[in-house]
Parts: structure tokens; sequence; C-alpha cells
């Protein structure tokens, strides 16, 4: 008898909680694009349109050709489930997600932001990636529409060969994607109740380099009026093009195809891209490519000469970016003489003889902080406005032994929400985050947020503001004394 009503009792609360997951997700209501109609779904009060395509499946002659115009369809599309992502070699997979405040109508002009994802230009999904859910819920009840979208990773996206090159079009077949995307926000955003007027860009690691290539590339200015760049690495350089057709070259002929004419290019969109290998590490397998036309120059050298669209930026990084690297003291030990006893003096000048600490923070400065503070000088001599960020915060567990907060970190603070799984310690610090971002996507300005003041960055006080264990604190000349160090260190 027991058993009997212990198992009547879990078959109740069974359908319960069915019946309770079935009212928390309801049909969302149907938005009419240019291409057709879409059916998505409502939750936690905002409504989620997944799976759109943007761009036509850069597939077979569309292979390394700039994206063309997207299919239309008839009837309603079911937009419920997240397109094919752009990893592993997946060629169709040109789709974006939107994500509105529920109720959200044509004509109510609400902001929008376009999530650009990070993985090295080789992996990540616009769905999420490296424990960070890329979902809008939360920047949907601060009355923000946000767009998240594939764009072609590896190969497929970051390619040059001189038979390509011939066809005279760009080998940064990813950022035109991502350009491609954002006509589309500005072509259909208005149906879901957003304003094409009001776009901000926002982007982590490639990402976030993408994002300051964006504002450097003709073709995406008026597109975005906002940028936020999260650990966007402002000194990055692009492939000298001669560089990429050489791996270009040196991955066809592993292949098996050599030449440089039509019928090279014809036997390289008839390979499955599998078979190209790759050459150097991780991090070197694809890269922006300096094409001479949708990128002409490096990050810092487009920005100080004049080039970028004069837009608010946001943008900073992390205390520990060395954890993409994971330098050792021994690289530390081999530097000159002289360039020790610089870093000795700006990093540690306690003489604590921590030469782990040391490298780690060496190595951020060099990749982030340091070109971070180059960037924002430039931008705040050019009149631009400009807000900087640090963050710091790292589980009270780890505390004790973390050499900072890592890499992607940030990202699951920014978007918020019941699905990044926060500790109780998270939550005042992610909510924070997330108001600061959705203020600066309404208004250009993070300080309208209401809580701690974020000072502009200006050149005579050089304001940041830190998201650290201890909550959120401005500074000014952060870590000036080791930047100071790492600025002379940086290549000339």
């Amino acid at each position: 008898m027991i058993r009997r009503a212990f198992v009547a009792g879990a078959l109740a609360l069974a359908f319960a909680t069915a019946s309770t997951a079935a009212f928390a997700q309801a049909a969302a209501p149907v938005v009419k694009i240019r291409q057709g109609a879409l059916s998505g779904a409502t939750a936690d009060g905002a409504s989620s349109y997944l799976g759109i395509p943007y761009a036509a499946p850069p597939i077979g002659e569309l292979r390394w050709k700039p994206p063309a115009s997207a299919a239309g369809w008839n009837g309603t599309r079911d937009a419920t489930k997240p397109g094919a992502s752009c990893e592993k070699d997946v060629e169709d997979c040109l789709y974006l997600n939107v994500t509105t405040p529920a109720g959200a109508k044509p004509g109510s002009k609400l902001p929008v932001m376009v999530w650009i994802h990070g993985g090295a230009f080789v992996v990540g999904t616009s769905m999420g990636a490296f424990g960070a859910t890329h979902d809008g819920t939360e920047f949907a009840h601060h009355g923000v529409i946000t767009v998240s979208l594939n764009y072609r990773l590896g190969h497929a996206g970051w390619f040059a060969h001189p038979a390509l090159d011939r066809e005279g079009h760009t080998a940064n077949y990813g950022l035109a994607d991502q350009i491609a995307a954002l006509k589309w926000v500005k072509a259909n955003i208005g149906s879901f109740g957003g304003d094409p007027s009001n776009v901000t860009v926002f982007g982590e690691s490639a990402g976030g380099i993408s994002v300051l290539y964006l504002m450097l590339a003709p073709e995406a200015r008026g597109l975005f009026q906002k940028a936020i760049g999260e650990s966007s690495f402002p000194r990055h350089t692009p492939y000298d093009l001669a560089k990429a057709d050489a791996m270009g070259l040196a991955a066809a002929k592993a292949a098996g195809v050599e030449g440089t004419d039509a019928a090279t290019a014809a036997a390289l969109r008839a390979l499955p891209l599998s078979k190209l290998p790759y050459s150097g590490g991780f991090t070197e397998r694809a890269q922006p490519i300096l094409d001479g036309k949708l990128i002409v120059s490096g990050i810092t050298q487009g920005f100080a000469a004049g080039r970028q669209a004069k837009v608010p930026l946001l943008f900073g990084g992390n205390s520990n970016e060395a954890s993409l690297f994971r330098p050792t003291a021994a690289q530390l030990d081999a530097m000159p003489a002289a360039a020790q006893a610089a870093i000795k003096a700006g990093y540690d000048p306690q003489g604590t003889g921590d030469k782990l600490r040391t490298i780690n923070e060496l190595v951020t400065d060099e990749f982030i902080t340091e070109p971070d503070r180059n960037l924002a000088r430039i931008e705040a001599k050019a009149g631009v406005p400009v807000w900087l960020y640090f963050f710091s915060f790292v589980p009270e567990k780890t505390r004790a032994t973390s050499q900072g907060a890592g890499h992607v970190t940030e990202v699951r603070f920014v978007f918020g929400g019941d699905k990044q799984k926060f500790a109780p310690e998270e939550v005042a610090l992610s909510k924070s985050m997330n108001a600061y971002w959705a203020a600066f996507a309404k208004s250009g300005n993070p300080d309208s947020a209401g809580g701690v003041p974020w000072p502009r960055f200006d050149v005579a006080h050089e304001a940041s503001l830190e998201f650290g264990a201890d909550g959120v604190h401005p500074h000014e000349h952060q870590f000036k004394a080791r930047l100071d160090v790492a600025e002379q260190l940086q290549p000339k």
C-alpha cells in the first residue's frame, strides 16, 4: 500500500511538473519578416526565435564567396530550435537567434544588441560556449532585444589562396558574414519591436576582435551605433595576405590540389573542408587577413589613423587573460636582463619573487590590459566616448590559488540569468554587469544604469571600473606603473 501510494504521488508530481513546464513555455507571437513568418517560444518574460537563416548556405559554388541572400519560405517557419553551428567544418550554418521582451511589437523601437561569439575564429556557437549561455532573457528584462549569430569558422571563414584571390573578393568570409547579419538586423529587427537605428554590436575574444574590425570596415558603417569589446586584443595584427596565401597553398597541396587558376578554385570547392590541414597552434589556425578590402590594417593602426566609426565604445578585459596562453616562470627567466629588471620594478616592487604571478600579469597586460589603455587613449583624444572595465572576480573557493579571472569568464556574468547557474556570491555582480551593458545599449552611456558611477575615460584621469570579488569599484590610472612597462615592451 505504501509503495502504491508512493508511485501514485510520484506520477502526480511528474504530471504537475510537466504541466508547469508546458505553461512556463508558450508559443510566442508569430513574427513576419521579409523572408516569411516565424513562430518562436515565450518563457520567463522573453520570446525567442531561433535558427533564422540570415544568408544562403555557403556551400558548393558559394564556398569562399561573400554571403548571398537567404531564401524565403511559405507558411510559418518553426523557430524554436537553433540552427547548426559553424564548428567542425560545418558550412550550412549561417543562422541567428533573436530574443525579445515578451509582448514586444513592431514599432516598439527597443534597443538591440548583436552578439558575436568568441573561439579563436575556429570554435564557438551563437547559443553558448565555454561555460556561458548566450541567452538574452536577462537583457529582455531590461527592455533590450538581443541577436546572436553564427559566422564561418576555420578554413571556411578565414582563408586565402591565389586561385581565390583572383576572383576579387575578400579572404575574411567570417567578417563578411557578420556584416551580412548586421544588414539582416537593419532590414528585419523592426518586425520584432527593435530599433534598427539603435544597435550595439558586442563580442568577446575573436568576437571582440571582430567588433573592432567592424568599426574599421566601411561596409559596416551605419549598421550599428555603439560597440562593446570584451577581451578584444586591440593590438591584433592580421595575417599578411602573402603569408595567408602561403598557408592556403600548403594546405591545398597537402589535400592534393595544386595550381592557382580557376580550375584550382573549383577543385578546392569540391574538397571536404576536413581535407585541408591546419598549421600552427590553435590560436593561429584561423585569423583575420590583410586582404586590402575588408581589412586594410591592424586594429591600433586603423584607429590611430582615424578610420574607425566614431561610435561610443565600452571595452575591457580580465585579470588573468594569460590563462589562454599558460605562460611559465621559465619564460620570464629567458628574457634579457634589462627587460627582467624593468619587469621586476613594475610588477614585483615588493620583491616577492613570485615569477609565475609576474609572468601571468605581464602576458595579460601585453595582450589585453595595455592595448586596452592604448586604444582608450586614442579614442579619448579623438573625442569619442569610451568606457573601460576590468573584470577580476574569482570564486571564493579558488581565490587563494588562482592567478585571477581567466579568459572568457566574464561572459556568463554579462548575459546573466538563471541559466548561468550562478553561486549566491555571483548573482549581484552579474546583475550589475548586465545592467551596465543594457544601459549602454539604451543610451550609449553605461553610467545611466544607476549603480556605482562609471566615469568616462579621459586622458587626465584614465578611469576604469573594476568588477571584482569585493564588488564594483572605479579607479583612475589603474596599474599605471606596470602598464607603462608593458607598453615599453610592445613591438615597435
